[in-house]
């Protein structure tokens, strides 16, 4: 009894929370006003992905959505949301430095995603340019799936490049992502998510959000927030595209990246819960959730369902 009456009350504050990132927008506003986000994502075996990340960014409110991915990706995009603005990836063939700076150029006033479904091919050419983009100033980067993949197989599972980063970076890893990151084992992971998790952020300067049941938000300071909200229904690939999407969306608006992590996992959960309940915890489909997700925020904003 004790323990559902303290997960309701964390439910209840995290709902405040969540109004309070959500407030009304000023009427004379437009779409320069809240920022600019950009994916890096998708692949010809992965175009999926892109358009589930592209989605969640649209609905958590982003001016401006771009998506740099490959022709193939870019053309069900086009169809399915014509919001995103589509650039044509550079080849990997380019130099380091200048793949890197073109991604830099693209994602002036936001925040930037990379990773979901660009898969692991010629990963030591987006490692380099990784690295590149890491050591540049600039916005809010998310790393998120294959994204996380290749910077573990840079020198100390990527923790060097993240402690000298020149930008705010963001990790998205389930347990078995963060295992190749930190080289402890999924075993261990568990069994102190929250430990692992605020050490990390301590050690690297990076914002961790560690996904699963009761995701954990840890950040470079000491706070860990864990998430009150979830459910089974987004036990399916393509929830995590999702929130990928949904975070960068609201780091593009300026919103404190620690609060934006908290946020978009908060509003995750809520917009899987609303799933659940609709459609099973069985049929809900990941393409679902970032319209769940605005409807949450509706509800959130006028106080009664809708």
């Amino acid at each position: 009894m004790q323990i559902e009456t303290a997960r309701e009350e964390a439910r209840t504050k995290a709902e405040a929370f969540l109004r309070g990132i959500f407030v009304r927008r000023a009427r004379e506003s437009h779409k320069g006003t809240y920022g600019k986000a950009v994916l890096c994502c998708g692949s010809s075996s992965y175009p999926g992905a892109a358009l589930l990340a592209a989605g969640g960014a649209v609905r958590a409110g982003a001016g401006l959505v771009y998506l740099l991915a490959p022709q193939e990706v870019l053309l069900p995009v086009r169809v399915r949301l014509p919001e995103v603005i589509g650039r044509v990836m550079p080849p990997l063939s380019e130099e380091p430095a200048t793949y890197a700076a073109f991604l830099s150029e693209q994602q002036t006033g936001g925040a930037i995603l990379i990773g979901c479904g660009i898969g692991r091919g010629k990963t030591d050419r987006f490692v380099s340019v990784l690295r590149e983009l890491l050591a540049m100033p600039g916005v809010p980067l998310v790393l998120d799936a294959d994204g996380l993949n290749m910077l573990a197989e840079e020198e100390d599972h990527g923790a060097y490049c993240l402690h000298g980063a020149k930008r705010v970076v963001v990790l998205t890893p389930h347990p078995l992502e963060f295992s190749r990151l930190t080289g402890i084992s999924v075993k261990e992971i568990q069994e102190d998510r929250s430990g692992h998790a605020r050490a990390y952020a301590e050690q690297t300067g990076a914002v961790l959000v560690l996904k699963g049941a009761d995701s954990v938000i840890a950040c470079p300071d000491g706070r860990v927030w864990v998430n009150p909200t979830g459910s089974p229904a987004l036990s399916k690939g393509g929830s995590g595209d999702v929130l990928a999407g949904l975070l960068t969306g609201l780091l593009a608006q300026g919103i404190d990246t620690y609060e934006a992590a908290c946020a978009a996992v908060c509003l995750h959960g809520l917009a899987g819960e609303r799933l659940g309940r609709e459609y099973s915890e069985y049929g809900v489909l990941p393409s679902d959730l970032a319209e769940a997700a605005a409807r949450e925020i509706a509800r959130l904003q006028e106080g009664a369902l809708c």
